[in-house]
């Protein structure tokens, strides 16, 4: 009888141990993620660092280092840019891991998003109603003659000045190799012409240095800061973005690591400055990372600040006159004043934008390309002229584009997406000035270039 028994003892513990077994499965977590791919909660958005800090979700990796090139996407699939990404957004990042809290994103997907107080803009084949007053947004004659005078370019990598006209004529240059064998002028991050027109003051921010060209006998006539020697006393600068002469000789410039901004006294030593170096912060009296400057007018300059994300007026006593928070701007450019008072800056990202706001901070005029070979790559500054067109500084296009007020290019030097050195090429132009036509050229001027490298397909 106890034989007979055994085989439905046997069963019934088949079936208890599968039944717990069964429950058991339930209770069990889902299974993780693949290391290649993590979630969390956007914390907070650091675009000069390139980086994202998730919440706990995404433990132990809450540092996402955002690759070169990265896709993000929204919850729409189409594409977004960093500037997008908001603090309380969910989102899924593919890439690798790279340290013991770091992660390496390729990809980025918004998996949901928070309430945006401003939407997220999209190209807009028309501007936005402006609240304030602004010029007619197309201008007769802005698209036969986009350039209503020259360009002076800041060619970055190629370390040189080109000045081009509207029918994409070099009609002066100045290239590092010209410099005395002691006065070197570095890469050049920034350009502007002096208020006689006869010089260019051109800034060398990695090497520290600013150097003054005269424009008739083409070559350095002033220096400050000493190449490649970063500093915060009285004869170096830390990291010069932008600088305008003033008319009583006196230079001025964005003076970015060191917090301030400083006035230059022609016998090459700083005389006085706004903000000081280790005092970065936005207090009274205190600049957070200038990385612009702009004469305005009536002796007011317009100055951006990476620090506070934050675009100032203020007068040459150093004190603020009117200022304004950009929306949707994370990392700000240079920035300067339209024809109607309100404020042009470029976003410096990729995708980028060039935004136009009121001193409320709504966005009046915003340009954000996303098809290919519109898309912008990084600008440094865009700039209304005369006729009211905007020329915008694509720095890693190699290029500076002009478009009308309905986003259209209407006119371009420099290959898209190409470097090179040879006419109609620029490599990594980070900057540039505006002049309507002189009533005749400097007497015996005439270009000089490197020897032009044929550009890689």
């Amino acid at each position: 009888m106890n034989s007979q028994r055994a085989p439905a003892i046997w069963l019934l513990l088949v079936l208890l141990l599968g039944v717990t077994s069964a429950c058991q499965s339930e209770d069990e977590p889902p299974p993780m993620m693949p290391l290649n791919q993590i979630e969390g909660g956007v914390v907070r958005v650091a675009v000069e660092a390139r980086t994202i800090t998730l919440d706990a979700r995404a433990a132990p990796y809450t540092t996402l280092q955002l690759g070169e090139p990265v896709e993000i996407v929204g919850t729409d699939r189409k594409p977004l840019s960093v500037l997008d990404l908001k603090s309380g957004d969910l989102v899924r990042a593919e890439g690798t891991i790279t340290g013991a809290d770091t992660f390496r994103a390729t990809r980025i997907a918004v998996l949901r998003a928070v309430v945006r107080s401003i939407p997220s803009p999209t190209p807009s084949i028309a501007p936005p109603v402006s609240p304030t007053a602004s010029r007619t947004p197309l201008i007769p004659g802005a698209e036969r003659t986009p350039l209503p005078g020259t360009l002076l370019i800041a060619d970055h990598q190629n370390r040189r000045v080109l000045e081009i006209d509207n029918d994409k004529k070099i009609v002066w240059a100045f290239a590092a190799t010209d410099a005395d064998a002691n006065v070197n002028l570095g890469a050049p991050t920034s350009v502007t012409w002096t208020p006689t027109g006869k010089s260019a003051l051109v800034t060398a921010s990695r090497q520290n240095t600013l150097a003054e060209i005269d424009y008739a006998a083409r070559k350095i006539v002033w220096t400050f800061g000493t190449a490649n020697t970063p500093g915060a006393d009285a004869r170096h600068l830390d990291v010069p973005r932008d600088a305008q002469r003033l008319r009583d000789g006196r230079t001025l410039v964005a003076d970015i690591h060191n917090c301030r901004l400083a006035f230059i006294a022609p016998a090459q030593h700083i005389v006085e400055q706004i903000g000081k170096p280790g005092e970065c912060r936005t207090e009274r009296g205190a600049v957070f990372r200038p990385n612009s400057v702009a004469f305005v007018g009536n002796g007011r300059v317009l100055i951006t600040e990476l620090g506070s994300r934050r675009i100032t007026e203020y007068n040459l006593q150093g004190k603020s006159v009117r200022g304004v928070n950009v929306p949707n701007g994370q990392y700000l450019a240079s920035a300067r004043l339209t024809a109607s008072g309100n404020v042009l800056v470029a976003v410096y990202d990729k995708p980028g934008r060039v935004l136009e706001v009121d001193w409320n901070g709504q966005i009046v005029w915003d340009y954000f390309p996303l098809t290919d070979g519109e898309r912008l790559d990084r600008p440094s500054l865009a700039l209304e002229l005369p006729n009211g067109n905007l020329a915008i500084n694509d720095d890693y296009n190699h290029r500076i584009v002009i478009v009308n007020r309905v986003g259209k290019t209407v006119w371009q030097y420099g290959v898209t997406g190409v470097a090179g050195n040879a006419p109609g090429y620029l490599n990594t132009p980070m900057g540039f000035d505006f002049r309507t036509p002189l009533a005749a050229p400097p007497t015996g001027v005439t270009p000089t270039l490197a020897r032009p490298r044929t550009p890689a397909p």
